[in-house]
């Protein structure tokens, strides 16, 4: 009979996840990646100062500043976090930071296989929130042993998502990140790049002429400038009488009358 009851156990883990960790549809609060594995939005501390949230931060900006995180683990220096486990983890956190308020923190569990053949899901917790430009992350455990429990006995831990109040005895490092605990970690989060002035759409400017030959300004001989007055003249009767505004007789009249002068 306890060897079925642990079958069926087993069952649940492999493919259902527990009703109590299923987020109600709709619910922007939490982002369920699997059994035992989830990102929240929770109240901050008692007595945090109020975080720089909400914050478009893409999935890919997210997993470039948590994949170089290490710990150790007996003695040994390991990833914090598998490359698969980021990919989900990164899409929901960027998510979640985007509706997260200043007065809210994000937790999160994440439980995969972490490299051993055969090896139990083990479990990583920790907070996450952002001041002062940097993603702050505190780690509560990296590798939290549990599954044979539930497995057993159907008995889930308690989990404990790291606190600004007291460390826990994990230790991080990340290249390019502050170490404000052994526990904690601030990844400076990129800057958007400053988007370049659109010019102001305006009317098609007229193209240029091309220039004409130069050509010497000489002073006019006042002659010159006679006949020029005298050719208008003539122009003008011949319009006119084109207009019929002069008759035949009167135009005759008065070209003749300026023809004689030149």
């Amino acid at each position: 009979m306890r060897r079925e009851a642990s079958v069926f156990r087993a069952m649940l883990v492999l493919g259902l996840a527990p009703l109590a960790l299923s987020a109600v549809a709709g619910d922007q609060s939490q982002w369920n990646l699997g059994d035992f594995s989830w990102v929240k939005r929770v109240p901050a501390e008692a007595g945090a100062a109020p975080n720089a949230h909400p914050l478009q931060l893409s999935a890919d900006s997210i997993q470039a500043l948590l994949l170089p995180l290490r710990t150790r683990v007996d003695g040994q220096e390991e990833s914090l976090f598998t490359r698969g486990e980021l990919k989900g983890l990164a899409s929901a956190l960027s998510e979640a930071l985007a509706l997260a308020q200043p007065s809210e923190d994000l937790v999160l569990v994440s439980s995969v296989r972490r490299g051993r053949t055969f090896s139990r899901a083990e479990g990583l917790t920790a907070r996450l929130f952002v001041v002062g430009g940097h993603l702050q992350i505190i780690v509560h455990d990296a590798r939290l042993a549990f599954m044979d429990r539930w497995l057993e006995e159907t008995i889930l831990p308690t989990f404990v998502y790291g606190s600004r109040q007291g460390a826990s005895g994990v230790v991080l490092q990340a290249p390019g990140a502050t170490r404000r605990r052994p526990d904690w970690l601030a990844l400076p989060v990129p800057q958007p790049m400053p988007q370049p002035m659109q010019p102001v759409a305006g009317p098609e400017p007229r193209p240029l002429a091309p220039p004409g030959p130069l050509v010497a300004s000489v002073p006019a001989h006042p002659a010159d400038l006679e006949d020029e007055a005298k050719a208008r003249r003539l122009r003008t009767l011949k319009r006119l009488r084109e207009e019929n505004l002069l008759s035949e007789t009167e135009y005759q009249a008065k070209r003749e009358a300026i023809l004689k002068t030149l």
